[in-house]
């Protein structure tokens, strides 16, 4: 009987207790609503929230309402949002809603706002930046996204996400501390923005928690980007978009230019690279990145976004129970990130990935960009820089160009005896090869000295044709009609190509200079040919005016201050040709010279030995099939 009577007395003192909380949960929720929650919650007392989180609305749904039996024998129903919360969340329940607070913190080169929901970065200003609009350049505009997932104790055994924390927040000048307490400790999240710098320290500290966290070595954590537009050729960036990421005491590697893939990654990492054309935003662990599996969406024909980047990967701890990195948010500049000294310089793509090509980015990082950078110190207008960069080279090539124009100075003077073997050979191809080459090793001539200009120009063409497009240097700098080097140039009288088919909306002038240049030099060439045409090889001589065509074609957006330097280039060289040519080469003394070389004993080469081997087992052959 007494216990009878104390059980009853027992469940009406409890659903005394339950109602009065249940009273002031709904009292509370009344009078925080809209208002920001500054105050430090212990852990052991029960918070409303001023917004109810998602998750724990699902959870409300999805759980029957807590049921107490009075005395009487009535049944009292109270909300079961705080019995759900707690099963999910644990100890960090108090923190699993709340009022998300913006915090500024910024310098001459960034403006960061950091967002108590998740202690995230929620949006990243480069002030020295526009984009294609002449706009804000907003590299990140809540299009980030840092989670780790926390093992945490809790009647579900579940992980909790730290981007649904509410934390509480602290800023001391450029400094913003975020937190989550529990009664053994705390979960804590530090930013830091140096001054001048485009990077931003960044650290995660979990002191004490023994109870509230199952016992780890390490943290899983999930980071998403979307790319979002900076550029007036948006499928541009697609093609220059990609992850990069450094091993650890190893090279540096990228997924794939422009292309949706994915990758999971066996070495430990140093950084990890998203990656657009002129920007890119990076995240660099001091203790390394392990279990990386990385992914980039592409998509061509998607207008909504330049890529979409994600990361899964495991952080360790130190000895200390902290975590740190940096983000860095800003440009492809070569100069700027090599001056990291971590390898991140190697996101500016120098060269092609194909190995026989990789030898031109040496050109780029120890001739073109030093010359670049060095001029820029002096010359303000870039498309001058260009100019002056093209004569230099010109000038440094000088003397093998001399050189070459001399062979072909020979060759033109040989050309009456190349007609004669040629009306005397006919059609007997190998006949007359070999007799050619008897003759240039008399006058001491070679074949392929002619061919030397070009060779010499396309290392340093191949080299501009990828510094050109990655230098964020030229972005939105203006010349002449161009009213940004870095993109295509076009001037609104040219309406009418956006008819003309494979050219796109528009045509580009420098283009346009860069293929009649091409067609004057061919025609120059081909007046000062040497060689008479081949059997069967006559449709040849049509190909020097057909191929500035198709680069029209190419070229039509590429970057103005790529197609203006291959102008300059054709320009100069065809002055050189003329010069040299009218000025400096005597095609008498020439001729005199190539006789007396004529008197002198033939010396013949291991190359041409070898060259006149093939011609007679050419010739054989050919007189065994006349047989047959």
């Amino acid at each position: 009987m007494n216990e009878g009577r104390n059980q009853t007395i027992g469940i009406i003192l409890i659903s005394i207790i339950v109602y009065l909380l249940a009273a002031r949960f709904f009292q509370r929720f009344e009078n925080t609503d809209n208002e920001i929650v500054n105050e430090t919650v212990e852990v052991d007392s029960i918070q409303s929230p001023a917004e109810t989180d998602q998750d724990v609305t699902n959870l409300v749904e999805e759980t029957p309402p807590v049921v107490v039996i009075a005395e009487n024998g009535d049944t009292l129903e109270i909300d079961a949002a705080s019995y759900a919360a707690q099963n999910k969340w644990g100890a960090f329940y108090p923190y699993a809603a709340g009022t998300a607070e913006d915090i500024v913190i910024e310098n001459d080169l960034l403006r960061v706002v950091l967002h108590s929901k998740g202690a995230q970065v929620k949006s990243v200003e480069l002030k020295e930046f526009k984009d294609y609009s002449k706009e804000a350049l907003m590299l990140i505009d809540e299009t980030q996204t840092i989670n780790y997932f926390l093992p945490v104790n809790s009647a579900e055994d579940k992980l909790i996400e730290t981007k649904d924390i509410y934390f509480e927040s602290s800023k001391t000048g450029n400094q913003v501390v975020f937190k989550a307490k529990t009664n053994d400790g705390e979960i804590r999240f530090t930013y830091a923005l140096q001054e001048n710098s485009y990077l931003l320290d960044y650290q995660i500290d979990i002191d004490g928690l023994t109870q509230e966290l199952k016992a780890t070595d390490f943290l899983d954590m999930n980071w998403d980007y979307v790319a979002s537009k900076h550029e007036q050729d948006m499928s541009n960036e697609k093609t220059k978009s990609t992850a990069y990421w450094k091993v650890i005491d190893g090279d540096v590697e990228h997924l794939g230019i422009g292309k949706s893939k994915e990758e999971e990654i066996e070495n430990s990492v140093d950084w990890i690279s998203y990656k657009q054309r002129f920007f890119n935003v990076a995240l660099i662990g001091n203790e390394g990145f392990t279990q990386v599996a990385l992914s980039t969406d592409i998509e061509s024909d998607d207008s909504t976004k330049v890529a979409g980047f994600a990361s899964d990967m495991q952080i360790a701890f130190n000895d200390e129970g902290n975590a740190s990195f940096q983000f860095f948010f800003g440009p492809n500049n070569y100069k700027l990130l090599k001056g990291y000294d971590n390898g991140l310089h190697h996101v500016v793509e120098l060269s092609a990935d194909f190995f026989l090509f990789r030898w031109v980015k040496w050109i780029n990082a120890w001739l073109i960009i030093p010359l670049f950078n060095f001029l820029e110190n002096y010359i303000s207008n870039y498309g001058i820089i260009i100019l002056i960069m093209t004569i230099l080279i010109k000038m440094i090539l000088m003397p093998l160009t001399f050189k070459s124009y001399i062979s072909s100075a020979k060759q033109r003077v040989l050309k009456p005896e190349l007609e004669a073997l040629k009306a005397q050979h006919g059609d007997d191809q190998a006949a007359y090869s070999r007799a050619q080459m008897e003759l240039y090793q008399k006058t001491g001539v070679s074949m392929f000295g002619g061919c030397l200009p070009m060779l010499l120009q396309m290392p340093f063409l191949l080299a501009m044709f990828y510094f050109f497009p990655s230098s964020i240097e030229l972005r939105q700098e203006s010349f002449l009609w161009a009213t940004d080097l870095s993109t295509f140039d076009t001037i609104p009288i040219l309406t009418w190509a956006k008819s003309i088919p494979l050219l796109g909306n528009h045509l580009s002038v420098f283009t346009v200079l860069m293929t009649v240049s091409s067609i004057l030099m061919a025609k120059f060439n081909t007046q000062m040919q040497a060689q008479p045409s081949q059997p069967g090889m006559e449709m040849m001589k049509y190909m020097p005016y057909i191929f500035p065509f198709f680069l029209l074609f190419l070229f039509n957006s590429f970057p103005a201050a790529l197609t203006y330097y291959y102008f300059l280039s054709n320009m100069i060289t065809f002055g050189q040709q003329f010069v040299i040519n009218k000025f400096f080469i005597d095609e008498d003394k020439i001729k005199a010279q190539l006789e007396e070389n004529k008197k002198k004993p033939v010396k013949k080469s291991k190359w041409a030995s070898k060259m006149e081997e093939i011609y007679k087992q050419q010739q054989a052959m050919q007189e065994q099939q006349k047989k047959k």
